[in-house]
């Protein structure tokens, strides 16, 4: 009875805490990580949201159990979903962005966590459903637990998720998350503790499995990328990267060709011969019918990426300092036009929500002048400040 006490307690805490961020945006908790999570969360989804954005449950699924990782790990998969079923758990696993591969749970349990879309193919990153244990896991790379209205979105207030990163020790790279999930009457100090048992488990049994190699793209600025970090990867085949990563669900050749070409008289031949030549850099990563990778972005990392993240959850001078030039500048690719926009807005936008100064009076140094950006650092700019006079002239130009 105590503890069920100590249980609800907690639970009315944690939904004054929230109840009160959601109305003027203060927390009184010392968690550094959900004030910045439920920062992101407030500006990425709205309050109404009841489940995760999904795909295609049975075709992830039906992949996943393909994968060596799956087939090397199933013993330890099946015996923690036996257990966690007969204590009313839900069970997990995601790849490195946060999207379900695979779970299971019992008759009971299944209806819910179908009414939450905690499914294969669903995307339980915080700027996809808001704080969850599975997006915290895999962003901070450490076992998180959260707690009913921990939960940014009220829909997932009456759970209680526990998850752990899955590290693939001869990269380094995080391979995937696994999470257990229950009605938060059922927490318990124990869960955290099992599923990073089984976590670290499982992390042994990955070192005999050759991930695929990472590459790291340098698209900021720059006109040429790199495989592997050395081998230049041309502007074409880069273009292509992006098309195919801003749609992974698959592209068809001809969605692909508009996406990279546009109205260039360029023939399907030459597309095609393209994707010969960029499966030659990355293999069975690039597949086909539709065009898609399967590399997660923990593979297939760049500087845009990063950029992206950081200015997500505020880290402003991290992003400035990779956003030094607009992404391919001179690239005139849909896709990359598409994203670039949004890139640069999304800076914008992080920008004006701060109130560090010196962020961004960096970005106008290096970037084209944006009235929303010189009016709002005009404004926090202390009196007699020397850059007064460079922001009014910036101002005084865009008027005209």
């Amino acid at each position: 009875m105590r503890a069920n006490n100590q249980l609800r307690d907690r639970r009315l805490k944690t939904e004054r805490e929230w109840q009160q961020f959601v109305r003027n945006n203060s927390i009184a908790s010392d968690a550094a990580w959900l004030k910045q999570s439920w920062g992101t969360s407030a500006s990425s989804i709205p309050l109404e949201q009841t489940c995760a954005p999904m795909d295609d449950p049975d075709a992830v699924r039906r992949d996943f159990i393909s994968t060596e990782l799956y087939q090397l790990a199933k013993p330890l998969f099946d015996e923690l979903t036996h257990a966690v079923k007969d204590a009313g758990f839900a069970v997990g696993f995601s790849d490195p962005s946060a999207t379900l591969q695979w779970t299971a749970a019992n008759r009971v349990m299944q209806k819910r966590i179908e009414k939450a879309h905690f499914l294969p193919s669903a995307h339980w990153d915080e700027a996809s459903i808001g704080t969850n244990a599975v997006g915290l896991a895999a962003r901070l790379v450490k076992p998180c637990t959260v707690f009913s209205a921990q939960h940014y979105a009220p829909s997932l207030h009456e759970w209680v998720c526990y998850a752990a990163p899955i590290i693939h020790a001869p990269s380094g790279h995080v391979a995937g998350v696994l999470d257990i999930s229950a009605p938060w009457q059922s927490s318990t100090p124990m869960a955290l503790a099992t599923v990073s048992h089984y976590a670290q488990q499982i992390s042994a049994l990955l070192s005999s499995i050759q991930l695929p190699q990472n590459f790291y793209l340098n698209l900021c600025g720059y006109d040429a990328g790199s495989w592997l970090g050395h081998t230049p990867l041309p502007r074409r085949l880069q273009e292509i990267l992006i098309a195919l990563a801003t749609h992974p669900e698959g592209l068809s050749l001809e969605a692909l060709h508009a996406h990279v070409y546009g109205d260039e008289p360029v023939s399907f031949s030459t597309l095609k011969s393209e994707m010969t030549h960029l499966r030659q850099h990355i293999g069975d990563a690039l597949q086909a019918r539709p065009y898609r990778l399967s590399l997660s972005p923990q593979m297939m990392a760049s500087d845009a990426q990063w950029v992206e993240q950081y200015a997500l959850f505020g880290k402003l001078r991290d992003a400035l300092a990779l956003y030094q030039h607009p992404l391919m500048p001179y690239s005139q690719a849909p896709a990359v036009v598409e994203y670039r926009d949004y890139l640069h807005q999304l800076v914008i936008r992080a920008l004006t929500a701060s109130q560090d100064i010196d962020a961004m009076w960096q970005f106008t140094v290096m970037h084209e002048a944006d009235y929303n950006v010189l009016f709002h650092l005009s404004n926090l700019l202390p009196a007699g400040d020397a850059r007064h006079a460079a922001l009014q002239s910036k101002l005084a130009q865009l008027d005209e």
